[in-house]
């Protein structure tokens, strides 16, 4: 992943509720949310809900599927994982830095 591509990712997680709408994606993980129950998660009224999701998609860090005519949500934990696999590798303080 270029640099271009984790600000933009780094840019969609500045937003609080990107984030708590991941951490409770993460939270169910394999059986997924859907809407609904991601606004009761979060606490976030469900037009909110809608509307970060959509920018998580974009950003190809959430996932769904249609099950029973409804969408269910799923966090592309691969996508985390290059994301911070990036920053740690790249940005995170060298041992020999730490000295004191």
């Amino acid at each position: 992943m270029d640099p271009r591509e984790i600000a933009k990712k780094l840019g969609i997680l500045s937003i609080e509720e990107r984030v708590q709408i991941i951490q409770s994606l993460l939270e169910a993980g394999d059986a997924g949310l859907e809407m609904p129950d991601i606004a009761v998660h979060t606490g976030l009224g469900a037009p909110a809900v809608v509307k970060q999701i959509e920018a998580l998609i974009g950003a190809e860090m959430v996932t769904f599927k249609t099950r029973d005519n409804n969408k269910v949500y799923f966090v592309d934990e691969r996508v985390l994982r290059e994301v911070f696999d990036y920053m740690t590798s790249d940005y995170a303080p060298r041992p020999d830095s730490m000295q004191e």
